[in-house]
């Protein structure tokens, strides 16, 4: 089911729109640290777990810099999960350790497994410790399982196919791709 999604370049194209309009709705701001305008300043990302067909479109992050402090300011992402190298959508996907869809989901990416077990610990412990988890994980009921994050919060989601309930998901934490600005 998830192999399917990950295959399916308009699943990657949607995501790349709706971080369009986050990098929109950015640059429509200011610098938080000076008030200065913000002017487009993408770099260059190499991103694992990407289609083919969708690289290109992978292989730049949207930001800003601000034209008076030089100061970055990076929108949001569906895309990308801060400085992780594997696209954002890749650690959505979960499944039991050492079952056969995990090492089928391993062979499809290069994931080590190693990888994806680092991932299930990332959400289990520290995400359900992140001040964004903190604040929001009381809008879920029943309560979300954190011993079973991933699949838990995304089961929350009430939008029909997985493509949409993981771009729900991911806008959902999109908030945890980007630091916040120094002052």
């Amino acid at each position: 089911m998830c192999h399917a999604v990950l295959q399916d370049p308009a699943f990657f194209h949607l995501l790349t729109r709706i971080d369009e309009e986050f990098a929109a709705a950015t640059r429509l701001g200011r610098c938080p640290g000076c008030a200065g305008p913000l002017h487009v300043a993408d770099f260059p990302r190499k991103p694992r777990g990407c289609p083919a067909a969708v690289r290109e479109d992978y292989s730049w992050r949207l930001s800003f810099t601000c034209g008076l402090c030089d100061a970055r300011a990076t929108s949001p992402s569906v895309r990308f999960a801060g400085r992780r190298v594997y696209l954002a959508v890749v650690l959505m996907l979960d499944s039991p350790p050492g079952g056969s869809s995990g090492q089928a989901l391993c062979d499809l990416l290069s994931i080590p497994a190693r990888t994806l077990k680092r991932w299930r610990t990332w959400w289990r412990v520290e995400f359900a410790l992140t001040p964004f988890w903190q604040s929001v994980r009381e809008r879920f009921m029943p309560p979300v399982t954190i011993t079973q994050l991933p699949p838990s919060l995304l089961e929350r989601f009430d939008a029909g196919t997985l493509a949409d309930r993981l771009a729900q998901l991911l806008r959902f934490i999109a908030p945890l791709s980007t630091r916040p600005m120094a002052k």
